[in-house]
């Protein structure tokens, strides 16, 4: 039985905890990754995986790994991100999220794979003022956010008209151990374990965090369901809403901080005009999923993380 899963974006945040969780499963993991990829959040799973590297640029190259791998499945996870409103060049953001997703699906069209898990973002809608639903039309404000929504559209497309099971998770703000340095809780909590003050925007921003064990149940669950979602678009939040003064709050609390926070430090960037809340409606009709971990017990569990880990953290 073919048991082959084929990853993108393997080493980052949210694909090294999906990668441990399939070979746990007894997956066949492969992951396609640059060169110069740091692989320290995988680094005691690397003889238990197969490693190709590669571009999602280089059509031919990537195409002829997709065939000799021959993938059960695909999770598409790489993407070049966004964070505080700061991204790479145009010509890398495009490249990557846009192209790099066409390149990818296009690479395994003769693949009769089992499931195409594509990892969108909630900032595909736009800045809203009401909670986000999958049917609202999407107004993105900057290039990241563009180019994302444009590999989902892509991916439906091709999903109706091929009849492929590909599916797009519109990921909200995810958070966790092994998170994204520069990332807002990130920079919150090693602040935090350190007593060193915190700048931040306007405390009334809101996110809707979702803790990184949640993700990979639902993708985990979605790996069975994807031949009978075709092309749909999903929501992956906790379909609540968290102001950036809840989370630091919560953030002292539990780590028994004496952090001051200067707010309004930084101008708000452009899409933090809005309500950026999920609604979750869709996806908990279709899955049996639910969210386990609050924002207060997810932040728990990613503060003693931190704790366990700040001396390599501080100098990473």
């Amino acid at each position: 039985m073919n048991k082959n899963i084929f990853v993108t974006g393997g080493c980052g945040f949210i694909g090294s905890h999906l990668v441990k969780r399939l070979i746990e499963g007894g997956y066949g993991v492969h992951i396609l990754i640059r060169p110069a990829s740091d692989l320290w959040r995988i680094k005691d799973v690397l003889s238990k995986l197969k490693i190709h590297y590669g571009d999602l640029s280089d059509f031919n190259k990537l195409k002829d790994i997709v065939r000799n791998v021959n993938p059960v499945g695909i999770f598409h996870l790489a993407a070049s991100p966004i964070m505080s409103g700061v991204m790479a060049s145009t010509e890398e953001v495009v490249k990557s999220n846009f192209l790099g997703t066409v390149n990818l699906i296009n690479a395994a069209e003769e693949i009769n794979y089992k499931f195409f898990i594509n990892t969108g973002s909630f900032f595909e809608y736009g800045p809203k003022k009401t909670i986000l639903k999958e049917i609202d039309i999407c107004e993105p404000a900057e290039l990241y956010s563009i180019t994302k929504l444009a590999g989902t559209l892509y991916g439906q497309a091709i999903a109706k008209s091929k009849n492929k099971p590909i599916v797009t998770f519109r990921l909200a703000a995810p958070y966790g151990p092994y998170i994204q340095k520069g990332r807002l809780i990130y920079n919150v909590i090693i602040n935090a374990l350190q007593d060193k003050d915190i700048s931040l925007t306007s405390p009334e921003i809101t996110r809707d965090f979702i803790f990184v064990e949640d993700v990979i149940n639902l993708y985990m669950e979605a790996m069975e369901k994807a031949e009978n979602c075709k092309g749909e678009i999903f929501n992956l939040g906790t379909g609540n809403k968290t102001t950036i003064k809840m989370l630091v709050d919560y953030v002292l609390k539990i780590a028994g901080s004496k952090s001051r926070v200067n707010w309004n430090a930084f101008h708000n960037v452009v899409y933090d005009n809005g309500l950026w809340q999920t609604d979750m409606n869709k996806t908990f009709s279709k899955f049996l999923w639910r969210p386990e971990y609050d924002i207060e017990n997810g932040l728990e569990k990613t503060i003693k993380w931190f704790k366990d880990n700040l001396d390599f953290l501080s100098h990473y």
